[in-house]
């Protein structure tokens, strides 16, 4: 038997392919989906620094070696661990929009008119109401 080839088609081998694809989608073996930070907090609707501070827990997976490597998420990995945090182990993710809808109001408001107050050296000064 040593030295015995065995030489298939490319129909075989491509049957062969397609079968061990279906086998292991059976086993629960599939290719996983990965998402930046930025994607997997508006899925999850948190806000993306609450993704970066908790990426450990939602099992972040680093490309690259270097400090600012990129994170990328399995978004199902990530749903499981925000279950298993919000279970009462932890802190409730912020919501996303709260702090940045305060920062815009606060950036589109009207001017607001200055009353002018005695400084001790007896200047006027303006000073907000």
């Amino acid at each position: 038997m040593a030295g015995t080839r065995i030489k298939l088609d490319p129909e075989a081998v491509e049957a062969i392919a397609r079968r061990v694809v279906v086998l292991l989608e059976e086993s629960g073996l599939r290719r996983r989906e990965l998402v930046g930070a930025a994607e997997l907090a508006r899925r999850l609707g948190v806000d993306r620094s609450w993704i970066y501070t908790h990426a450990i827990e939602l099992g972040a997976v680093k490309l690259g070696d270097g400090p600012r490597a990129r994170l990328r998420f399995d978004p199902e990995i990530a749903e499981r661990s925000l279950r298993k945090l919000g279970d009462g182990s932890a802190p409730d993710p912020p919501a996303r929009s709260v702090e940045r809808a305060d920062r815009a109001l606060w950036m589109r408001r009207p001017e607001v008119k200055l009353l002018p107050v005695e400084r001790p050296d007896g200047e006027n000064t303006p000073q907000a109401a």
